[in-house]
């Protein structure tokens, strides 16, 4: 035992020996402390968490990772800096997602636990990058950090919160080339600027520190000057004429479409909003279906003397089953707990129907729809999220059911098949699931679009779509209407197949949180990636009209009720990234894959980093 403790104190000190004597090579500054470590990433936290809305400080997000990329490629600690990028995740996704504690707190630590491995993924290529292959940050961070996010937005059915994009959304000029590249090309540009500061400070650093060895008339005859650069028309480096070059482009670019004058006035929408916070606590009060029923029926009167061509309520504003093979179900062989239901909802039903007739508008409003086969091999009973287009004409509504339905929240992944034991487990357990009732709803089929018929555009005929929830999060949704709908297995048509998006959600869950704001924010990109407006009706809010260039006006403020009156404009733009979807995030995908792969091969080799004895 006194051996092997000996042994251990021996390679400790041969360890921090050879820490300590690390090369300085290339104008790297070393960051030999942990303490130090630990300082900066901590000031890396602070300041993500403070880029994104309803924070002001956006301006942050073009400096807020340079604290944790000089740790991850100055330290020598390479376990350490693992370690210390897993748990600034881990913080960062806690602190920031806190208003999942409401409906799940169990979900909010288990989801910020697995976002937290994106960091120290992301760490590991960047070590490699920049300690062994010499590549600057400038040029390294975008690749690594891009292609990062957009695995992030699709393993697991995916997570696309919290894109460095999604803080600068109110910068219309910036954000302009998400027609292009989609938001990915936002984050882009943001992490290479990130990166040139962290290369002129780790320059700046490495050339103060060796000067000072040097002795004093040395000194005074090479003094760095400012962030290290020499004073000479030649003297900027690559990572910051790189990272400068790509935001003056961005710019622009942004500028140039800016004033283009494509975009017109549609059809006229009112957006209606209540507030009425959701809650899983049983325990908790909830306001009678028909009270919210008569709410929104009021709104709608109120609504009515601005002559909207379109009435927009937002997903689910009661409970309430709306489609026919429901209505019209025998009653007789219906379950106990919905019959009861079955004239209550047929009255809804008929309410929006006259109201659509009598006003010659359309009602579009979220609503679950319940099928019942016993003849069904997996599932006896099947509900759906949907959407229902009440049309003027008086014919059944037409009906969109969501296709991307959001994992625990929506439905319980493993239900069929040899898991299905962890579906029952993690059923019973959630909120959702007491006493073995399965909540889990059957995603749609199909990306389906509609058409309607304006009064107050001369009559003129407009195509849309309906994002529930989530959807508009979801940048292969929006893509997918606007590119061609058909099933979601189908290939895509060409041509630019809607004019416009009606979002309806429902944020209650989340009660008056940051989650509200947020939601619109990633909703902007939606707009400009496709040049369509939204029209968007959000319980508890924010509703708004936001136009085809990300530009967001007529709110309706969180945590409050009411509505707005205006038209959806319509772009004639079909944008590139309509056209060819994640392309850009896909080469960022390929980048980061291929450091994995040569750091892999250089592992095996056995070739060490360059500035330090630990990989």
């Amino acid at each position: 035992m006194g051996r092997s403790a000996a042994k251990r104190q021996t390679e400790r000190r041969r360890r921090s020996a050879a820490i300590e004597s690390a090369p300085q090579i290339d104008g790297v500054y070393v960051i030999r402390s942990k303490r130090t470590a630990v300082a900066l990433s901590l000031l890396s936290l602070v300041l993500q968490s403070l880029v994104y809305p309803p924070m002001p400080l956006w301006p942050l997000a073009f400096v807020c990772l340079v604290p944790w990329v000089l740790v991850v490629v100055g330290s020598p600690h390479a376990k350490f800096v693992y370690l210390i990028s897993y748990l600034l995740g881990f913080m960062f996704y806690l602190v920031n997602l806190y208003w999942m504690y409401y409906p799940t707190g169990l979900g909010q630590v288990a989801l910020s636990a697995y976002l937290a491995a994106y960091y120290p993924l992301i760490a590991c290529a960047l070590r490699h990058a920049g300690r062994r292959r010499r590549i600057p940050m400038g040029l390294a961070l975008p690749f690594v950090w891009v292609g990062a996010e957009l695995i992030r937005g699709l393993l697991l059915t995916g997570f696309p919160w919290f894109l460095l994009a999604h803080s600068v959304y109110r910068f219309l000029s910036l954000i302009q080339i998400s027609d292009l590249t989609g938001a990915y090309g936002v984050s882009f540009v943001i992490a290479a600027l990130n990166g040139a500061v962290a290369d002129a400070w780790m320059r700046y650093r490495a050339i103060s520190k060796t000067e000072n060895t040097k002795p004093k008339t040395e000194r005074q005859r090479r003094a760095p000057s400012f962030v290290g650069f020499r004073l000479s028309i030649f003297g900027f480096r690559f990572s910051t004429v790189w990272a400068l070059g790509l935001l003056v482009v961005a710019l622009v670019y942004g500028q140039v479409q800016l004033q283009r004058h494509t975009q017109s006035a549609g059809p006229r929408v009112a957006i209606l909003q209540g507030d009425y916070p959701n809650y899983v606590d049983s325990d908790a009060s909830h306001p009678r279906p028909e009270d919210v029923a008569q709410f929104y029926f009021a709104l709608m009167q109120q609504a009515q003397a601005a002559r909207p061509d379109l009435y927009l309520l937002p997903e689910s504003p009661w409970f309430m089953f709306l489609n026919r093979e429901f209505l019209t179900h025998d009653p007789a062989s219906l379950p106990t707990i919905w019959r009861v239901y079955q004239n209550t909802f047929q009255m809804y039903w008929d309410e929006f129907s006259t109201w659509a007739q009598q006003n010659g508008a359309y009602v579009v409003t979220g609503a679950a729809s319940l099928h019942f086969d016993p003849y069904d091999l997996l599932d006896k009973e099947r509900k759906y999220n949907s959407a229902f287009i009440f049309a003027p004409d008086g014919q059944p509504p037409r009906r969109y059911d969501k296709v991307h339905v959001v994992p625990f929240g929506e439905t319980i992944p493993f239900r069929f098949g040899r898991l299905r034991f962890l579906y029952l487990a993690i059923n019973d357990i959630s909120p959702f699931g007491q006493n073995g009732y399965e909540y889990s709803m059957w995603p749609g089929a199909r990306f389906d679009t509609f058409s309607m018929r304006s009064a107050s555009q001369d009559q003129r005929t407009y195509r849309f779509a309906v994002p529930i929830c989530y959807e508009d999060v979801m940048p292969y949704v929006a893509r997918r209407f606007t590119a061609g709908g058909g099933s979601a297995g189908a290939s895509q048509a060409t041509g630019k197949h809607i004019d416009f998006l009606l979002n309806i959600s429902n944020d209650g869950w989340f009660l008056h949180s940051s989650e509200l704001v947020q939601h619109l924010a990633i909703g902007a990109f939606r707009a400009v990636e496709n040049r369509v407006g939204i029209a968007r009706a959000v319980n508890t809010g924010v509703s708004a009209f936001i136009d085809a260039n990300g530009r967001i006006d007529h709110t309706i403020s969180v945590g409050t009720t009411g509505f707005r009156v205006a038209p959806v404009m319509v772009d004639s733009r079909f944008s590139i990234y309509s056209r060819i979807g994640d392309a850009f995030a896909w080469t960022c995908v390929i980048v980061l894959a291929a450091l994995y792969l040569d750091y892999t091969v250089a592992r095996i080799r056995g070739r060490p980093t360059a500035l330090s004895v630990e990989p």
